[in-house]
This record gives C-alpha cells, structure tokens and sequence, in this order.
C-alpha cells in the first residue's frame, strides 16, 4: 500500500495510481527502554527541502495523541515536504504506525551514564549489545570544531603554569565521575573582582564540551535551572556572574542542585508531572562570594552550603593567571585563550568518556586514587566538612591525572594535581579553620561562656537555687558542673542535636567528660538536684588549649567565699 521510495513516501491508489504522500521518510528502529518495558518509541529519519538528513527518536505516545500534533510540528518545522492532499497526515502517521523495522536500540531522555554507555543529544558511545540513543528534548547542547589534537597544541599548552586554568578544566573531567562514585552533586565557585578574566577560564572549561553557548549566566538560569540541571546529567554546567542573581534565588539553588532532583508537580489533570532528576558538577563564577551574597538578605551560610558550593579565590598573580606565557598583558593572553577555544572544542569530553567507558574496575581505581591523594593531603585535626571537601578537590586532581595518563592532556604528571592541591588549600585558607564550621564556632563563643558561667558557679554542699553548677576540685584540677539551662545559654544553644554536637567536639578536645554513653556526666553532688546530671566542663583545659586569659578559668567569687 505504502512506498518509501528515494523520492518520498507515496500510497498506491485501488485504481493503481501512486500518490505523493511527503518527502523521503523511513523508520529506522523501534527504541524503548533498557528493561523492554515501557517507553517505546520510533526511530525516524527524514530528507528536508534543502536535501538534509534528519534523525529523531518520537515516543509513540507522541505520534498516537492529538492526531500527532507534536510530531507534525516538527516534521514541518524541519522542512519535510507535505501534500496538501486529504488525509495526508493519516497516512504518514499509519504508514509509520506499521513499520516494524528489525533494528532495536535501547533510548534514555536523560542525558549521562547508561551502565557504560553515555548518551548526550548529539552523540552516544554506545557499550551495550543493543545501540543506546538520545529521546529527550532536542537542545542545541554540544558542539564541536576542530579535533582533539589541535585543542592538544593550540589551548593545553596555555593551561601550564596556571592553577585555576588546570583546576577548571578538571571540572570539566570531574564531573562524568561523580556516577561511579555514587556521590551527589556539587559546585565549584570561583570569585574574585571584575576584569580578571574569570569568564575566559569559564569558557576555558566549557571547551572540552562545546563552544560559548555551554555557558550560561546565572540571571538567564533563575527560572529554568531545573531543566537545564537535567540535560546536564553527569556533566559539568558552567554558570557565570553570581553576583548578577537574585540571593534568593542562589540560595535556593544551591540546595535544589546538590539535591538532585526537581520540585515535584502536578499536571492539568492532576496526576504528577514528571520528576526531573541529574547528577552534576558544576563551576561557577562571579566578583562575590556565597557569604557576602546571602548577607543582602540576612542569611547566615550554612555548613552544608560550603560542603555543596565551594569557593575558592580566583585572584592569583595576573588577574587569574600566574603565568602570561609571554603576552603583555591579561586581555592579550585571555584573547590567546578565546581564539584558540572559538577554533577548538567539543572534542576533549567525547575522548574522555570513551576512555572512561573502557577502563576496568573504574569505581576501585577512583576511589583508591582519590584516598591516596587524600592521605598526602590531611591534616591533624581535620574536621568531617573539610574531610569531604577535601575529597571533592582530589576527585579534580585524580580525573586531571587520569586524563594525562590517557594522554588526553598534554601536560606533565603531577600538573592537575598541583593545581587542585592549590584551589584546596586557598579554600580552607579562606574558610579559616580546618575544623567543622559548628566546631569553628563553638570555639570563637566558648571565652564568652566561661565568662557568663563563672559568675554563678557555687561549691558543692550549696543549694543550687538560680545557680548556674558547682565548682569541685577532683585530683586538684578543677571542675565545673554545669546545669542543662547553663550550658544551652552559655553556648546559645537552642536545640537537641547541637547540645550533642557541642559536647561530642568538646568531649573529642579534652574539654568536658561524660558518662553512660550520654552528652552529660552523672555525680550526685550534695544541694544539687536529685537526678544528679550535669554537663562537666575541664576550664583549665580550654583556657590552656586556646590561649586565653586564666581568669576566665576562675570563678568571680573564690570557694571559700562560699563556704
């Protein structure tokens, strides 16, 4: 009945009269997804007017419903040649209906891993025993020009000597390992004044991927930054100009990246809209910082905010750069930068990912790469926040170094990490401490505890009344017994899990002792309250370890006062 001819598509006539239908079109496979269970779909292939070939994958769903309104539109917007013929359009529709070609291909709409396939919308590398390909929305998302070799020779080498230059292209590699580590996402931000060529290195990374148009302000992101999260699935997203966003927006962003998923809705009819979901890393600049911005809107930064969004200072010798490479100035070595990357990109990240789809064991080898730079890294003292952030710079260093193993960056060993070695240690330098950002706290407001605490502290034998605990020698140190309420007002300590916290990191510094696997410590002490319980503080110890004035260690009024 049908023709799917060179020519176009034709029906023959009962009166043995062929007709034109529309342009050459044909079904190429049926799609569906990795169990054959659901979401089959068509994969079709189509000449335009100007002779230029088409593929797409439409789920049947689109081309059953509506009569095919969607895949219409996109049929005529792409340029297929149509009759104006009666009933034309249910023709092509049944026509495509029927195909039931041999080929079968294994279809994702999500962007990212597939087992070891990878799949973008506009190339796949495919390590099933069934083709994989794209059948989400159609996004002008990667671009290529020139090879591999020629960003090797003509943008690697500019790279060398500059620590933020590496360290973002090591974003860019980081971010498809974050899948084989079962790690959630999570974002780099790189700050500093204007007019120091933080965009350029933006761009720089995007390269690996696309050309410019990879990069997106964070103004033009605010209301669409679920979606562009999801086509973004385990790769890296650039996001330029912080300080050009609402702070309420970026604070809100930050959480609703880390977490992974989108807002859940409801459709037209009340049934749930469909849940977006990514795994992503992604580098971010702007001329402020996350404290600084969330301070227009007297927000304080949250502990998990630096853990998810990291901020290192872009500032270094030139601008961003340390090294100008003999260029007179930073706008010459940025144009170095610019016309090398408008010339080449788009190669790297495929020649990436299919090194990554054919290494063995690629989950142990980061992992046990990752854990041996972090062993060279530690410190005495680190705290479980700058653990974990420290584990995010090495996963730069160690998807730098793999990528130079591969001979994907024509860099000496050692380079990527050196440069993430640097980022790491200007965050923590920024961020002041390298213990928990609650712990940090904590010991910044303990002088003006012990100051408020030791003006009512009585010796034991006493009635507690509106005291605040005892003061009692044990094998001559002394020791304060502090009620619950004293303890909580002392540290300004409002609820359950930072009283427990508090006392875990003072307990871990010698500073207090409990008992019974409690926060508190269990002494019946003659005038004090029948449950004997309280929360025992060493402030000798404290004075000692942070260096401050002894008196803050003595009561107001010595013991035998009391007595």
């Amino acid at each position: 009945m049908y023709e799917s001819l060179s020519n176009g598509l034709f029906i023959n006539q009962q009166d043995g009269e062929s007709k034109f239908l529309c342009g050459p079109i044909r079904v190429l496979g049926i799609t569906r997804d990795s169990d054959n269970r659901k979401n089959y779909g068509l994969l079709i292939e189509w000449e335009n007017l100007d002779n230029k070939i088409i593929r797409q994958v439409f789920p049947r769903k689109q081309i059953i419903n509506e009569n095919g309104r969607q895949l219409k539109e996109v049929l005529v917007d792409t340029g297929l040649a149509v009759s104006n013929r009666t009933r034309t359009w249910e023709n092509i529709i049944t026509f495509l209906n029927q195909s039931l070609p041999k080929a079968r291909l294994v279809s994702s709409s999500q962007t990212g891993w597939l087992n070891h396939s990878f799949i973008t919308p506009d190339w796949c590398i495919s390590k099933e025993h069934e083709p994989v390909i794209y059948s989400g929305s159609r996004t002008e998302l990667m671009s290529s020009k020139g090879s591999l070799e020629s960003w090797q020779t003509s943008v690697a080498p500019l790279c060398l000597n500059n620590p933020m230059l590496i360290f973002s292209i090591c974003s860019g590699l980081a971010a498809p390992l974050l899948y084989w580590l079962n790690w959630p996402s999570c974002g780099v931000h790189l700050f500093g004044k204007s007019k120091i060529a933080k965009t350029t290195v933006l761009n720089l990374a995007a390269s690996l991927y696309s050309n410019q148009d990879y990069v997106y302000s964070w103004r033009s992101t605010a209301n669409g930054l679920e979606i562009i999260a999801s086509t973004h699935n385990d790769m890296l997203l650039c996001l330029d100009e912080l300080h050009q966003v609402n702070a309420e927006d970026v604070d809100q962003s930050i959480y609703m990246l880390a977490n992974g998923m989108s807002k859940i809705r409801s459709n037209q009819d009340g049934s749930l809209g469909e849940k977006r979901k990514w795994r992503l890393l992604y580098l971010s600049t702007g001329e402020v910082g996350l404290e600084e911005k969330l301070s227009t809107i007297q927000k304080n930064l949250k502990a998990g905010q630096e853990i998810r969004f990291l901020e290192v200072p872009a500032t270094r010798k030139f601008g961003i750069y340390d090294d100008l490479h003999g260029y007179s100035s930073i706008h010459e070595f940025s144009q170095a930068i610019w016309n090398g990357i408008n010339l080449n990109h788009g190669s790297v990240f495929k020649a990436w990912i299919e090194y990554l789809s054919i290494t063995e064991n690629l989950r142990l080898v980061l992992s046990n790469q990752i854990a041996e730079t972090l062993n060279q890294w530690r410190q005495t003292g680190d705290g479980n926040q700058v653990t974990e952030a420290a584990k995010r710079f090495a996963l730069h260093a160690v998807a730098g170094e793999l990528a130079i193993s591969a001979g994907l960056l024509p860099w000496p060993i050692g380079t990527a990490e050196e440069a993430a070695n640097i980022a790491f240690k200007s965050w923590l330098d920024t961020r002041g401490s390298n213990v928990d950002s609650e712990d940090e706290k904590l010991k910044k407001h303990l002088p003006k505890a012990l100051k408020h605490w030791r003006r009512k502290l009585l010796p034991e034998g006493k009635p507690l009344q509106d005291h605040y605990g005892y003061i009692i020698k044990e094998n001559n140190v002394q020791v304060w017994y502090l009620t619950r309420d004293a303890f909580k007002e002392g540290l300004d300590l409002n609820f359950k899990n930072q009283v427990s916290q508090s006392v875990q990191y003072m307990a871990n510094q010698g500073w207090m002792e409990t008992s019974e696997g409690r926060d508190t410590f269990k002494r019946v002490i003659p005038g004090g309250p029948a449950g004997g319980r309280y929360f025992k503080v060493i402030p000798n110890k404290i004075v000692s370890d942070l260096a401050l004035d002894e008196k803050l260690s003595q009561p107001i009024f010595p013991i035998n006062e009391h007595d």
